[in-house]
């Protein structure tokens, strides 16, 4: 793809990925810009360049650049922030092109929470931050910040399911012991005889019934043959 300017890039349509994408290196554009010591100037849309390598990595050069003045740092790098932040939004609402709508950035402040309908959720939360509260935050900056938070949201969450998973198979092991314990505390059934002994114990009674009644007749016998 060759340079082209913003302006011709918003001709065509461009889903929001593509339109986050291009936002984030125009933001990043911006932050390098301000760390240089200069400020962009004239934020018109042909005043933007826009190159893509083949790797699909995008670049922006703003065209009107002068240094920063001292003692309006502050000041001027929000202008320019706010200003990025009004661009993008229009572009994001088709508003730039709309010449029914005079789209100003009083007209958007004033309206901001109507603008939820075009924007992503998290660009949303970051454009009323800057457009509305004034919060010196560049884009790039803040999409980092988010989807670290996200990464460790998820972390955090995978950790707790992990402690969860320990808990629960603590408390099944846990009884486990108990019932080990409780069968240990019953008490102890005896031995049931074996098959022998029982046996023995049975025929017992009838040898001696016929031992008391063989011996009077053995006595008996013995006398009369004496």
């Amino acid at each position: 793809m060759k340079d082209v300017t913003l302006q011709e890039w918003a001709e065509h349509y461009h889903s929001n990925d593509e339109m986050r994408k291009t936002f984030r290196a125009q933001s990043e554009a911006l932050k390098k810009t301000h760390e240089y010591g200069y400020y962009v100037t004239d934020f018109n849309l042909d005043q933007i360049i826009l190159r893509q390598t083949e790797g699909n990595r995008r670049f922006v050069q703003f065209k009107q650049v002068a240094p920063i003045p001292k003692g309006k740092e502050s000041e001027i790098l929000l202008k320019n922030i706010q200003t990025e932040s009004f661009l993008e939004i229009g572009l994001y609402s088709s508003m730039l092109s709309d010449v029914s709508i005079q789209f100003t950035p009083t007209f958007l402040k004033e309206n901001f929470d109507r603008f939820s309908l075009f924007l992503p959720e998290e660009e949303f939360k970051y454009y009323k931050r800057v457009f509305v509260f004034d919060t010196m935050m560049y884009l790039c900056v803040y999409l980092d910040k988010t989807a670290e938070a996200q990464v460790s949201k998820l972390e955090n969450e995978l950790e707790k399911e992990e402690r969860g998973r320990g808990k629960s198979y603590k408390k099944f092991t846990s009884a486990g012991q108990t019932l080990g314990e409780e069968e240990q505390s019953l008490p102890s059934i005896p031995d049931v005889p074996n098959q022998s002994a029982f046996v023995s114990l049975f025929i017992l009674p009838f040898v001696i019934f016929a031992l008391c009644l063989f011996i009077p007749l053995f006595s008996f016998l013995f006398g009369k043959l004496n």
